[in-house]
């Protein structure tokens, strides 16, 4: 668990858009959350990645699979950042969390320095556990010459909200050097982002290529995970939130024990959404004696592994 600079304690979180804007998630999940199979109060709500002004991108509603597919042990998707902007979303959903009680992080895609800084009045003075800033995204040109440079100020100018911040890489930044340059500012530093589909597979063609290629996730980034969060603990005092490839207990007993206080949970929700409050509960049930809180300028973190008992260590579900 992390504990942010403003008391608000964090352990599972879903990943950007894995349950909408608002954590009721997407209509067809729907039916799972009123059966109770999908629970989005046991989760850190993230919600998906807001833009200053609505972006078209690539996804419609009615045609999702236009811009996310299935591949084996996962998914690629070249959505690029489709949302209706951050004034919807502080009149339409914000209203909405704070009715269904849901801690909830903002996760935002600010361009340019005078976008974080808009963003930062925007988002002072709500209740919200915090901001996250998307400093990657795999299908969006980065035209920063200088990306550690930007990604500090940026987070700088969102750290003025008076909200903690966490600071979401991708592995194809200086993803290090970005988090020793956000410490002081960073509550923690979330590994990682969606990998671009050339970096996990080369030259096999995506099924998304007339889109760029798209952004991994799920199984096949698990190794490009496990060497982030391994590189960040010997190199970062920031707290960190591991994603990409969750989906048993091994997978975060193996994530703890590199370093990782808190998780992020995306593709499964996707690809089996009834999955995640049962791992979660079982996580809790087998490992909540263990010693796991990481608090926000501490020098010190507990390594202890947890219990070696995992009832879902062989049930995934692909």
């Amino acid at each position: 668990m992390i504990t942010l600079s403003n008391g608000e304690p964090i352990e599972f979180l879903t990943g950007s858009g894995a349950l909408g804007f608002d954590g009721r998630g997407w209509w067809w999940e729907y039916p799972l959350r009123w059966m109770g199979l999908l629970n989005p109060r046991a989760f850190t709500i993230v919600v998906k990645t807001l833009t200053l002004h609505p972006r078209a991108g690539n996804l419609r509603w009615y045609a999702p699979w236009r811009c996310v597919r299935l591949i084996r042990g996962g998914t690629v998707n070249a959505v690029g950042l489709t949302n209706p902007g951050v004034d919807w979303w502080i009149r339409v959903c914000y209203p909405r969390v704070r009715r269904m009680g849901l801690q909830t992080i903002v996760s935002v895609y600010p361009e340019r320095l005078e976008e974080a800084r808009a963003f930062a009045d925007k988002l002072r003075g709500l209740q919200i556990a915090g901001i996250e800033l998307n400093a990657s995204c795999p299908n969006v040109a980065h035209c920063e010459a200088d990306t550690v440079r930007h990604v500090q100020a940026v987070a700088y100018a969102l750290r003025e909200s008076g909200h903690p911040l966490i600071v979401k890489v991708g592995y194809d930044q200086p993803y290090v050097a970005i988090a020793q340059a956000v410490e002081g500012v960073a509550d923690a530093i979330h590994a990682i982002n969606a990998v671009p589909w050339r970096l996990v597979f080369g030259e096999r063609p995506s099924p998304l290529a007339r889109l760029g290629g798209g952004g991994v996730s799920g199984e096949p980034i698990r190794p490009f995970v496990r060497e982030a969060v391994q590189r960040l603990r010997a190199h970062t005092r920031l707290p960190i939130v591991a994603g990409g490839g969750i989906y048993t207990l091994q997978d975060l007993e193996e994530l703890w024990a590199l370093g990782a206080r808190a998780f992020s949970i995306g593709t499964l929700f996707l690809r089996a959404p009834w999955q995640p409050n049962r791992l979660v509960r079982a996580w809790h049930t087998h490992h909540d004696a263990q010693p796991r809180a990481s608090t926000i300028g501490s020098t010190t973190h507990d390594h202890t592994s947890p219990s070696r008992y995992n009832p879902l260590r062989q049930s995934k579900w692909h």
